[in-house]
């Protein structure tokens, strides 16, 4: 039973035995040839549940390296994925800006971020995983990379998708923060309030996925005022930035540009798991004004790479395909 259970997650059968948190500073070291996965945060997954997403997490990323190296793949992000900051809330939204300038959008809108991230060498999958785990992201030290694994359970749901996936962006920053910065040279401004990292990993979603000029410049365009700002142009507003119709309202009221009574809970609760959750979803908001997410395209285009360079011999591009499937992860064919 344990070696089919091994199997099938694709790990060592002494991986099931190992009682040590992997998060725990205590914890052996990891190879700077493996990606390091970072220690989840907003969850209310049980133990269980996040050591094997761990597992599975860390399995994968290993597979997508290899897999890149059959098809000779460029391993190394195109963007930097260290930025000196200070953890306030300027520095976060400091800190977007600069990486939506490294991206080359500046405040433009984006419709499809998976596609900026893949395009830039991030690696983004999809995948299924144990309740209440809803995103995990690691770090390649020595490529200088980010892998970003996202629960496809959530597919009604592409809005929370979307910003977990910049969330845990933002917790990359915080973690390469801490291995090549001087914390203490970039103490914060004396009187503004220090974050933690789920706040600035939250305020950094928030201002990397609505840029301030990008809300106002649509807010202008369109002439409205706030009396003007119905459900339905809510709706379409908040399409364009790929966001909840809260969130929207939120960074709306936060720039104080009032949305009346439609929702008053203040812009500056980070709480998740809850109706003050920045990025809550409605029940009632209509599919059609959902973002449509093209899950693993990337990691499809990979294998069909590997498998044209492989010619007739395929049993490691299959393996390796075997392999995801086992995990989780989602494969078009």
């Amino acid at each position: 039973m344990l070696y089919r259970i091994a199997k099938v997650l694709n790990v060592r059968i002494d991986d099931l035995f190992d009682d040590d948190n992997a998060w725990e500073s205590s914890a052996p070291a990891v190879s700077d040839a493996v990606p390091v996965v970072l220690p989840p945060l907003d969850t209310e997954a049980d133990a269980g549940a996040l050591k094997a997403a761990h597992v599975v997490c860390q399995s994968v990323a290993e597979q997508v390296l290899a897999l890149e190296d059959l098809c000779g793949a460029v391993k190394m992000a195109g963007i930097p994925l260290y930025v000196p900051f200070t953890p306030t809330e300027a520095g976060a939204e400091h800190l977007a800006a600069r990486v939506r300038q490294n991206l080359g959008i500046g405040n433009a809108i984006v419709y499809d971020y998976l596609e900026l991230f893949e395009n830039a060498g991030l690696c983004v999958v999809f995948m299924k995983m144990p309740a209440d785990c809803e995103t995990f992201c690691a770090y390649d030290h020595l490529k200088r990379n980010a892998f970003f694994f996202i629960n496809s359970l959530l597919t009604k749901q592409p809005e929370l998708q979307m910003y977990r996936l910049v969330f845990e962006l933002g917790r990359i920053y915080w973690h390469t923060r801490t291995l090549y910065g001087t914390v203490e040279a970039q103490a914060a401004v004396a009187g503004e309030p220090v974050l933690d990292e789920a706040q600035f990993a939250c305020r950094f979603a928030t201002c990397f996925l609505m840029p301030a000029g990008a809300v106002l410049t649509s807010v202008c365009q369109l002439g409205l005022t706030s009396n003007a700002r119905t459900w339905a142009m809510l709706l379409r507003l908040k399409k364009r930035y790929g966001v909840s119709v809260q969130s929207f309202v939120l960074r709306l009221q936060e720039l104080k540009l009032s949305c009346g009574d439609i929702l008053m809970d203040s812009p500056r609760r980070y709480h998740r798991k809850s109706v003050n959750d920045p990025f809550y979803v409605v029940d009632s908001e209509p599919g059609g004004f959902r973002p449509q997410l093209a899950m693993n395209g990337r990691l499809g285009d990979l294998l069909r790479q590997a498998a044209q360079k492989a010619g007739k011999n395929q049993k490691a591009v299959n393996a390796l395909k075997r392999g995801l499937r086992q995990n989780g992860v989602k494969l078009e064919g």
